[in-house]
């Protein structure tokens, strides 16, 4: 539920490459370059450095990395609460059971 550019930047600050976080995140590079340009004129500050072919977060985009985790785990959070509240939980469900429950019970379920 994030603004979109606080997830591509947090991708973007993470990897610390334009390409590898628009491989993770499923989007064209000139798309995460697109949304990290417009993320930077709302905030009217440069974040990353660029220079002979590496990126490292600006002292702006260092602060900006703080709070976009705090924020988007927050949101993470918020919707995992409502969704307990309605009923709408989703997510992984991890199961063990032994070989033989494995094999002929469970591929029926």
């Amino acid at each position: 539920m994030a603004d979109r550019r606080l997830q591509v930047f947090h991708a973007v600050a993470k990897h610390l490459s334009f390409t590898k976080a628009a491989e993770a995140l499923f989007m064209s590079q000139p798309a995460v370059t697109s949304q990290i340009r417009q993320f930077e004129e709302h905030l009217n500050t440069r974040l990353f450095d660029r220079g002979q072919g590496r990126i490292t977060l600006t002292a702006a985009g260092q602060v900006a990395l703080d709070y976009a985790e705090r924020i988007l785990a927050l949101s993470e959070e918020m919707e995992t609460r409502v969704g307990e509240l309605t009923g709408a939980v989703s997510g992984p469900l991890q199961l063990g059971a032994s070989t033989t429950i494995a094999e002929f019970v469970l591929p029926r379920i």
